[in-house]
């Protein structure tokens, strides 16, 4: 009986899985994450950001001004948001991501009671 319980269980939770991947969501956040991956311009700039932000941190490290650092990733973020594929899957990706924190939420309230 455990044994069918458990597999019933794993059935649901792979169900659910499915279930959000054939969200409209979900189909969102896919095709906006492809449209990014496939942009050159667009992870150029995200590539300049992280490494400043490497040269940020080190200068932190080392106590030096990244002044001038921080003013070139400011400078940078704005140009990408000024792109749409990437305000597309930022929105696209928040809205995903709250559905799986809802999830994630409600799981988690459920288990507590039965432990509590």
């Amino acid at each position: 009986m455990e044994k069918k319980l458990m597999d019933d269980i794993l059935s649901k939770v792979e169900e659910l899985k499915n279930m959000i991947i054939s969200s409209d969501e979900y189909k969102e956040y896919k095709k906006n994450k492809n449209l990014l991956d496939n942009n050159k311009e667009i992870k150029k700039i995200i590539s300049q950001i992280k490494e400043k932000q490497k040269i940020i941190i080190n200068k932190e490290n080392s106590k030096k001004d990244k002044e001038k650092e921080e003013f070139e990733v400011s400078n940078l973020f704005r140009k990408l948001h000024s792109f749409t594929e990437y305000n597309n899957y930022i929105t696209s990706a928040k809205k995903l991501n709250e559905i799986i924190t809802k999830i994630q939420k409600r799981f988690e309230e459920y288990f507590n009671n039965f432990v509590i």
